[in-house]
């Protein structure tokens, strides 16, 4: 059996735990918002994501996977215990992930029901898959070193409906604006990895798109706005950012 890395980081932001808490309780029930990391990355990274939500008055938990060296479904198996953990019974609670922690948040919510599920945001989430996984699995000993990276190749993991019913409304976010370096690799609109027909490869109810790399997309306050809106309204809320194409 596969062991999961067990991280010393609390899922929480430091800072953020105790006053968001009783921010995200005025209302009488607890609204907490569940922030995955991509590849490679620590709850650390969804940190600008947390505090931003948390002053909105969600209760965020930010936990750090074992994405680096762990596929998809082992990932979403460590995410079981946090959210037993951290989030309290009778929450309203919401699904945010950013690159491969879209994955984990779908593979997650297709294996379990969910007690009071609110909504899901995916930004730059590889839906479909991303050809530089594919070129990354071409490295020798890739594929048995970093095992989500199988994940992450295209065409795209099968991960099946959540077992919800209804299913969570779900909205994504793909970037639009890739770094010079990598403006002209891939040959569809895309942030430098993923392409926005890849992020697309999921029933939506909204989407939005904003012209930024991949790896900053979710440390921008547009992004921040778009998802605190969607979890509010189901809806993005059209900011000046997507009206510059």
């Amino acid at each position: 059996m596969l062991k999961t890395a067990k991280s010393t980081q609390p899922p929480y932001p430091s800072g953020h735990d105790t006053a968001v808490g009783s921010a995200a309780a005025v209302s009488g029930v607890i609204r907490c918002v569940v922030l995955v990391h991509g590849f490679m990355r620590t709850g650390r990274n969804m940190r600008y994501l947390a505090r931003e939500l948390g002053r909105r008055g969600y209760r965020p938990v930010a936990p750090t996977l074992p994405t680096p060296f762990r596929d998809i479904r082992t990932c979403s198996e460590a995410l079981v215990s946090t959210v037993e953990t951290h989030v309290p019974q009778g929450s309203v609670v919401h699904f945010v992930g950013h690159s491969m922690g879209g994955l984990i948040v779908r593979d997650y919510l297709s294996r379990r029901v969910v007690a009071g599920l609110g909504r899901v945001v995916l930004i730059g989430t590889p839906n479909g898959g991303s050809p530089y996984a594919n070129m990354l699995l071409g490295i020798p000993l890739s594929r048995d070193i970093f095992k989500g990276l199988s994940d992450l190749a295209e065409p795209g993991v099968q991960i099946p409906s959540p077992l919800n019913d209804p299913p969570p409304e779900m909205g994504i976010i793909a970037g639009t604006r890739p770094d010079p370096v990598r403006n002209f690799l891939l040959p569809d609109e895309h942030d430098g990895l993923v392409t926005v027909e890849s992020a697309r490869q999921v029933t939506a109810k909204d989407e939005m798109l904003i012209p930024c790399a991949h790896e900053r997309l979710h440390w921008r306050r547009d992004t921040a706005e778009a998802v605190a809106a969607f979890l509010e309204t189901g809806k993005f809320r059209r900011c000046e950012a997507q009206l510059k194409f």
